[in-house]
């Protein structure tokens, strides 16, 4: 997956180490793509720069930044591609404001030598399914289509464009792409002056972060990519940039990854507090309160405008990526049920107020939601459901959906008591109890000697990992370190896990979930096995691509990144991983997460 992201917290691109745009999704996240190479080569459109004889490429980001360099190095001379969104703050009416430009902006300068470069600006619109018709027109290239118009300014020969005809790079050439209400105000001048405040805007946020030693810039690189994919006007948090990059090449496991999971966005949402980052976890509390409180139902997941019906169809047209059917838009998942939901929203919540202390007082609106939430496990915590891994075919009672339940709950005696809600804190505890030794009774196999899948069953669920670092059960609980040695024996593939090993709706899955190897790297160091944990650890870094990014799953057999790309589920693993081992690497004895929690960088 040898692609760079590009974004502006409201939409984003992905930028080829041949420095092609070859998915770009406008206006937001979630819209139609206009360029959509990456899920089919011949008609999906593109926005490429390139010279026209044999090259190389070195392709990095600024230091943190979202800006991304392309160099391209020919036997005729050199040059270089930077691309960016706008993002940048500004003094308005006495105040610092962040400003988003919704173009894509690229600069090419030539570093050596006379190259000469090919630019391709081929707008597929509607996922291919619309063509554009594009012409020139006063300082810009209009592009026009169906439902929506774009325009291209540049200050290059619109014949050369337009005719996609070569020429020497001899002065620096600059493309905005976008809607752009006033074409002439751009120039190379003040793409200058919009390069350099979104270069400052991103270190300054990077600025902002607490950060260990240790691993520092693994951790900014993921933190970046998950502020990327946080939608700023509303703070929901989208599951990863693209849709339908199947998890395994050739196979049907291809889904519309574009929205929020509250899962997943929780998970963002403590990853980034651990950091020091609070004004995305109370975007993202707010946008679920007002979701939840205004239907009086929690759904899985939400469009980033808080949309709740996310219908799934497919895209016939397109080949799909490698070859790999059908391109899906929409998830047909968002109207399962997943009980495990509650549980993470009400530990973001115990994140904010009691364990980060954020703020010192919480609103009576978030009381009302906290017991919202604990109302909802308690109708429905021994009910079967879909469980974390979403399959379509199988309700059953998933130990992980208990566990999280019953995490729910704890966190919720815990607000209320640091509140002295004591009245509420009582009411809770059976509730708590009851669930915890269902869990024990029921979801611990002695014949495997592990916690399993769901009760009854025989079945790894490398999900079963989190139990300790949840605090269901301490570190040193016999129970724990069987369950931790059962999954790195049965589900380990040299540094990737599996997420389980049987036939799920869609037959066996070839290839593993990044995010469970490092799951499995926590709960190493958690049983006091460093050694084994730093070494997966290594090997695990060495399967990102070559700017540090990972998407959802990994080939087994090849070691080719798969899946939708960047994952910020990965991500999220990867921060809380690199400060576990920071902190492993400082103090030189186990972590037991039961008494030191989550790293608190402060």
């Amino acid at each position: 997956m040898d692609y760079g992201i590009i974004g502006n917290c409201h939409t984003c691109a992905l930028v080829s180490k041949e420095a092609s745009i070859d998915w770009f999704c406008y206006p937001e996240f979630s819209n139609s793509s206009v360029f959509a190479k990456i899920l089919d080569k011949k008609k999906g459109g593109e926005f490429s720069i390139a010279p026209t004889c044999d090259f190389t490429t070195e392709q990095s980001y600024i230091k943190s930044t979202n800006v991304l360099e392309t160099v391209f190095k020919t036997r005729s001379g050199s040059f270089k591609v930077t691309d960016f969104m706008p993002r940048y703050k500004r003094l308005l009416k006495g105040k610092n404001k962040v400003v988003k430009g919704n173009q894509v902006v690229r600069v090419v300068e030539r570093l050596k030598g006379k190259p000469e470069v090919k630019v391709v600006f081929d707008p597929k619109p509607g996922y291919a399914l619309r063509e554009a018709e594009m012409t020139s027109e006063g300082k810009s290239i209009q592009v026009r289509s169906e439902k929506i118009d774009f325009q291209l300014v540049t200050n290059l020969s619109h014949d050369l464009i337009l005719k996609k005809e070569a020429f020497k790079l001899d002065k620096p050439v600059f493309f905005a792409f976008g809607t752009i209400d006033q074409p002439e105000w751009f120039n190379m001048k003040r793409v200058k002056k919009l390069l350099t405040a979104t270069r400052k805007y991103w270190q300054a946020w990077v600025g902002s972060l607490v950060l260990p030693d240790a691993n520092k810039d693994k951790i900014i690189r993921s933190a970046l990519v998950l502020k990327m994919l946080t939608y700023s006007k509303t703070g929901a948090i989208i599951a990863a940039a693209t849709t339908s990059i199947p998890e395994e090449a050739g196979s049907n496991r291809c889904w519309d990854y574009r929205f929020c999971w509250v899962r997943d966005a929780a998970y963002t949402v403590d990853a980034l507090s651990k950091i020091g980052r609070l004004h995305e976890a109370k975007k993202f509390m707010d946008f679920m309160l007002e979701r939840v409180m205004s239907d009086d139902h929690l759904q899985i997941m939400y469009g980033i405008h808080g949309e709740t019906k996310l219908v799934e169809y497919e895209l016939d047209h397109l080949e799909g990526y490698m070859g790999s059917k059908p391109v899906r838009i929409g998830n047909a998942a968002y109207n399962q049920d997943q009980h495990d939901v509650y549980g993470e929203l009400i530990d973001v919540i115990y994140l904010y107020y009691v364990y980060y202390e954020f703020e010192n007082k919480m609103p009576k609106r978030y009381w009302r939601f906290l017991e919202w939430l604990v109302n909802q496990i308690r109708f429905n915590w021994d009910k079967r459901d879909s469980g974390i891994w979403e399959f379509r075919g199988s309700l059953l009672h998933f130990t992980y959906s208990k566990v999280m339940c019953w995490v729910g709950v704890d966190r919720a005696i815990k607000i209320a008591q640091t509140y002295g809600r004591d009245d509420l804190a009582n009411k809770w505890v059976n509730l708590r109890f009851d669930i915890r030794t269902d869990v024990l009774k029921n979801g611990f196999s002695e014949e495997e000697g592990a916690f399993t899948m769901y009760y009854g069953g025989k079945e790894l669920d490398a999900s079963i990992l989190h139990m300790t670092y949840h605090e269901f059960l301490e570190s040193n609980d016999p129970r724990i370190i069987s369950t931790v040695k059962k999954i790195y024996e049965g589900l380990r593939q040299g540094h990737l896990i599996q997420r389980y090993k049987m036939k799920d709706d869609f037959g066996t899955s070839k290839s593993a979930f990044t995010i469970c190897s490092f799951w499995m790297i926590d709960s190493l160091i958690a049983i006091g096995e460093l050694d084994k944990a730093k070494k997966m650890y290594g090997d695990l870094m060495e399967s990102s691509n070559h700017l540090g990014l990972f998407s959802e799953d990994i080939d087994i057999a090849t070691g080719k990144l798969m899946g939708n790309f960047p994952q910020a589920y990965t991500h999220i693993a990867l921060i809380n991983t690199s400060i576990l081992l920071s902190e492993w690497s400082s103090k030189r004895k186990k972590i037991d997460w039961a008494t030191t929690g989550r790293s608190k960088w402060f």
